[in-house]
C-alpha cells in the first residue's frame, strides 16, 4: 500500500529540475507516483525526461511517457476498466481514420451500458439486473475481433442477441451471442413485465368471461379465439407462435447464421415463459 502523502511529496520533487541525466535517473527510477484517475504507477525505466517507462501497480499496464505528464498526474492506465467500471478499451482505437466512432465500439459500449450502468445495478426489477457479460467480452479488442467474424455484423437493422441460441440465457458471451434482423430479435420477446398473471399470449376478456389469445404476425395482431381456461388459450398461442417462428426462420434462412436457424426451428414456447 503506497502512502498518499508520500506520493504527493515525491511528485512535488519532480518539479525541481535535476542538474543532469545521471541525477535525474537516480531521482526518478524506482519511485512510485499517483495519477489523477488511474491509480499508482512506478517508474521502471528512464532514458530522458521525454522517455520515461512506467508500469501501473494495479493492472500491470506498461507505457512510455514524459516527466510533464507525471508531475501533472495525467498518465493513463489503458488496462483500467473505464466503461461503466467493467469494460476495458486497452490500447485500441475506437474511431476510424476519419474520426468516426467504430460500429464495434458502439455495440460494445451499448451492451455494457445495458448491464452495468448505475441505474440498472440499483434496480432489482430491471430485466438486466441479473444478466452479465463474460470475461471474453470485457476487452474491446476481443469483442471487436469476435464481431468482425460474425454473420450479419454490420447489416443495417441487425441487432446483437443473447437469447436465441440459448433460451433463457443471462450471459453475453461469444458462445451465446449472434447478430439477427430486428424481426427475429423481437420475435421471442415475452413481455413478462407487462402481460399480467396469465401465460404468455393469454388475456382475460371480462365482458365474456372467457380467456383469449392472440399473436402478432408480420406486424399485425391475429386473434386466435376465446377459451374456457387459460391453459386452452395458451395451447392455441403455443401452436401458432411456434409455427410462425419456423415461418420467419425459413424467410431468413439464407441470411442468418446456421446456428440461429437451427435454434429457431427447434424453439418451443413454454407456459412458464
Amino acid at each position: 500500500m503506497v502512502n498518499t502523502l508520500t506520493l504527493i511529496n515525491l511528485q512535488k520533487e519532480l518539479v525541481v529540475k535535476p542538474k543532469n541525466h545521471t541525477e535525474a535517473k537516480e531521482k526518478y527510477l524506482g519511485k512510485t507516483f499517483q495519477s489523477n484517475n488511474h491509480g499508482c504507477f512506478k517508474i521502471v525505466g528512464y532514458t530522458s525526461s521525454t522517455k520515461v517507462d512506467v508500469v501501473f501497480l494495479e493492472t500491470g499496464f506498461k507505457t512510455t511517457t514524459h516527466i510533464g505528464l507525471i508531475t501533472r498526474g495525467e498518465v493513463k492506465d489503458c488496462f483500467k476498466p473505464t466503461v461503466q467500471g467493467f469494460g476495458i478499451i486497452g490500447t485500441e482505437n475506437v474511431r476510424d481514420n476519419e474520426g468516426v466512432i467504430l460500429e464495434t465500439y458502439r455495440k460494445w459500449e451499448s451492451m455494457i451500458g445495458r448491464l452495468y450502468s448505475k441505474s440498472v445495478k440499483t434496480d432489482v426489477n430491471n430485466p438486466y439486473f441479473i444478466t452479465s457479460i463474460s470475461e471474453d467480452f470485457r476487452w474491446f479488442k476481443d469483442f471487436r475481433s469476435w464481431c468482425e467474424k460474425q454473420i450479419g455484423f454490420g447489416n443495417q437493422g441487425w441487432h446483437l442477441d443473447k437469447d436465441i441460441l440459448v433460451k433463457g440465457n443471462k450471459v453475453y458471451s461469444p458462445e451465446t451471442c449472434c447478430f439477427v434482423p430486428v424481426e427475429l430479435n423481437s420475435l421471442l420477446v415475452n413481455s413478462r413485465a407487462t402481460r399480467g398473471e396469465f401465460p404468455v399470449g393469454v388475456y382475460y376478456d371480462a365482458s365474456r368471461s372467457k380467456f383469449q389469445s392472440h399473436i402478432r404476425m408480420h406486424g399485425k395482431r391475429k386473434h386466435l379465439g376465446r377459451f374456457v381456461t387459460p391453459e386452452e388459450a395458451f395451447q392455441a398461442y403455443k401452436q401458432a407462435k411456434e409455427a410462425y417462428i419456423k415461418e420467419v426462420a425459413e424467410l431468413y434462412k439464407d441470411q442468418i447464421d446456421i446456428r440461429v436457424y437451427e435454434a429457431l426451428m427447434k424453439y418451443e414456447v413454454d407456459i412458464n415463459d
